[in-house]
């Protein structure tokens, strides 16, 4: 898919943020990344496309680490 240069400049600024890379980002620092990248999209779409998402990238996140939602609390 497709992503616009200024959504690409987000993604790896958020990823920086929170001391991550594309290949090596834990679930824990998904989360934070995900709350960043929702507060960005924010700006750009508005809080509701951004809240839709921000459930996209749970769910995403949900399929490839069940694990850290069990330990969580988060399903």
């Amino acid at each position: 898919m497709p992503v616009s240069p200024i959504l690409e400049y987000a993604i790896k600024k958020q990823l920086n943020d929170v001391g991550a890379t594309r290949d090596h980002l834990s679930a824990e620092q998904a989360i934070h990344f995900i709350n960043k990248m929702t507060e960005a999209l924010d700006l750009f779409i508005g809080a509701a496309e951004a809240q839709k998402a921000r459930k996209m990238m749970i769910s995403a996140l949900r399929r490839s680490a069940p694990e850290y939602f069990e330990e969580h609390s988060l399903i």
